[in-house]
């Protein structure tokens, strides 16, 4: 919204009772959204407006353990190439806006925002700052001294394991995708994991590879109701509000034990309904705008 004075915005807030107006924005449908559940990760695919994909944003099936690699983002460059970097959940929304300025479409960033809903629900860890943020090569941040030795063996999960135990820096479930057999070798990431991103980028398909869920989820949007709270000195709190009426369905099989994980279809999906809410602080003419 240029030219305006929005402030600050957070994405999940409590609603607060006050002045209260009721403001329609455009409702409709969203393009459908791939989640691709991998190793011990699902990574949600994220697009620009024309469809492009822009990268994958990761996000571990359970909780992990502060300190532990707990958000990917493999960002996809021209010439099938990939950087990873590692976030804290707490950064996730930030992270998320930031992509959207840069370039990522509105869909995606629904998208993404409604994932980490979802984590923030099951992990009484996600504010906890563990510090671990970075460039992920291998696995482990830059610079790990770990990242060769775990890289030379023939197995590298009970290694890894162990590390996770402890609550080392790297990306249980993900990490040995990534490390497998790389060490000596000047790549980011083991040359079999870097091939299924660049085939699941073109094709979103589960023949990618076996024990791959796609989970594929179209998104329905309700109209935004702001709450409007004069905080004085002609600034604001506006706080929005909206349904989101998820329609999914999954193909493929679970990574955990490669059994069929079928769920749902296109023409007879799944619904799943949530509320998004987002706050934002004011200081504008006409009061609240009509939409965050």
């Amino acid at each position: 919204m240029l030219g305006r004075c929005k402030l600050f915005v957070s994405a999940i807030v409590a609603l607060v009772v006050a002045s209260f107006t009721s403001i329609s924005a455009a409702q409709g449908a969203f393009p459908a959204h791939h989640s691709f559940k991998v190793g011990g990760w699902e990574l949600n695919m994220l697009h620009e407006p024309d469809g492009d994909v822009i990268g994958m944003w990761g996000i571990p099936l359970e909780p992990l353990a502060v300190g532990n690699i707990r958000r990917l983002w493999f960002e996809a460059l021209p010439n099938d190439l990939w950087v990873v970097q590692a976030y804290e959940p707490k950064d996730a929304e930030a992270k998320a806006y930031d992509l959207r300025d840069g370039g990522m479409s509105e869909e995606s960033l629904v998208f993404m925002l409604s994932r980490e809903r979802r984590a923030r629900a099951e992990d009484p860890d996600y504010l906890t700052d563990g510090g671990t943020v970075g460039t992920v090569t291998k696995g482990f941040l830059d610079g790990d001294p770990l990242t060769e030795a775990v890289g030379s063996l023939q197995d590298p999960e009970p290694m890894i394991d162990l590390l996770a135990q402890v609550s080392y820096p790297i990306a249980p479930g993900m990490t040995e995708l990534l490390v497998s057999g790389t060490a000596g070798v000047n790549v980011n990431m083991n040359h079999a994991t870097q091939q299924l991103l660049d085939c699941l980028r073109l094709t979103t398909s589960t023949s990618c590879a076996s024990c791959i869920c796609d989970e594929t989820l179209s998104t329905e949007t309700g109209p935004w109701t702001v709450v409007q709270t004069n905080l004085g000195g002609g600034s604001m709190r506006c706080e929005y509000s909206r349904t989101l009426t998820h329609s999914y369905w999954q193909v493929g099989e679970y990574p955990s034990d490669c059994t069929e994980c079928t769920t749902g279809s296109e023409d007879d999906p799944e619904i799943l309904t949530e509320i998004e809410e987002r706050t934002v602080f004011w200081a504008g003419p006409g009061g609240c705008p009509d939409y965050p």
